[in-house]
Formats: structure tokens, sequence, C-alpha cells
């Protein structure tokens, strides 16, 4: 994907209506896939995507002075998977989604998957929506995993947990995945 013009990013800088909507057609699609990864309510992705959208327009100033060097696909990317991280970490029923114990048991008797284990399991639809079905916490660390391909160190950084912590919730959401996915297959078998 390439790069939106330069002379629409300036026009952006200055606060042009236009080249604002320009741009926000630009990044739209990309930015709902990306939020809604992470979020089930409608009215909190058009949030997040708003917001995001905001933050971008509020940092043009890299984007238009690194415009050669830069992807401007994955600087807007890491705009909004940051507000969506920090959206999660402010919220207040987050903290009660953490209350897991570092269960080394769980974490020892299961391997870590490949990043294509559930490809050709499901169509993509089946799979998403199977992922909508997960607790929150869940299937945070299940998308920055298998998704954005963060460590689970850099998991427990961005959320404020251990990693070991982040180990069980990617293993507790895997489980749940293969039992929501298998339930589908056999219902369409």
């Amino acid at each position: 994907m390439e790069n939106p013009p330069l002379k629409l990013l300036i026009q952006c800088k200055g606060n042009d209506r236009k080249a604002h909507f320009e741009l926000y057609k630009w990044c739209f699609e990309d930015m709902v896939k990306i939020c809604r990864r992470y979020l089930k309510q409608e009215d909190e992705l058009k949030a997040a995507v708003n917001m995001s959208f905001l933050k971008l327009i509020q940092s043009m100033d890299k984007a238009i002075e690194k415009h050669e060097e830069l992807v401007f696909f994955h600087w807007m990317r890491r705009i909004t998977l940051n507000h969506v991280i920090d959206e999660f970490r402010k919220n207040k029923g987050y903290k009660h989604h953490v209350d897991l114990v570092e269960d080394e048991a769980i974490i020892n008797t299961h391997s870590e998957p490949s990043h294509d284990e559930f490809s050709g399991k499901a169509e993509m639809a089946n799979i998403q929506h199977a992922i909508d079905h997960l607790p929150p916490m869940s299937k945070a660390v299940f998308n920055l995993y298998a998704v954005e391909g963060y460590k689970h160190e850099e998991i427990a950084e961005l959320l404020n947990i251990s990693a070991n912590t982040s180990k069980v919730h990617f293993m507790r959401a895997r489980l749940k995945l293969q039992e929501l996915l298998g339930r589908e297959k056999s219902l369409t078998s």
C-alpha cells in the first residue's frame, strides 16, 4: 500500500476539512479492522476509530517530516493499536479480567502454536466470530500475540500484567477457540 500524497498530509496539518475527509477515507477500513480485533461493541469501535484518527491528525508533523522513509500504513496501525491498548488499560473493568493466577501447569503442558495453526480450520468469518466470543483480556492477548506478533513479555508490558499471565490468557483463548471452532465444524458437517 502506498503512502498518501505529501500534499494531502500538509493540508491535513493545516486543518483542511476536505483533506481530513480524504485521509479518513484512505485510513478508515484498516482502522476499523484493527479496532474490531479488540472491541465488540459498535459504539466503542467507532469511538476508537475516531480518536485514533484524531491522534493521527495531531501527530501529522511526524508523517510530513519522515514522508519519504515512513510507511504510512504502519504508522497509522501503530497509532490505532496504541490507542486501543491505552483505552483497554483505562477501562475500570479491565483489572477484573486480570485475576488469573500464574498457572505454570497450563503454561507448561501446552506448546506454543504456530501462527497459522487456525488457518484452514474455518473461514475467516468463523474465526473472527469465535474470537469475538473470548473474554476481553484473553481476546486482547490473543490478538496481540497471534495477529500482531508481539511476544508475551511485550504484551505484559503493554497491558501491565506478567508475561506468565499473558501466556495463561493466550492458552485459555486458544483452547476456547479450538472448542468454539470444533463446535462450528461439527454443526456444518
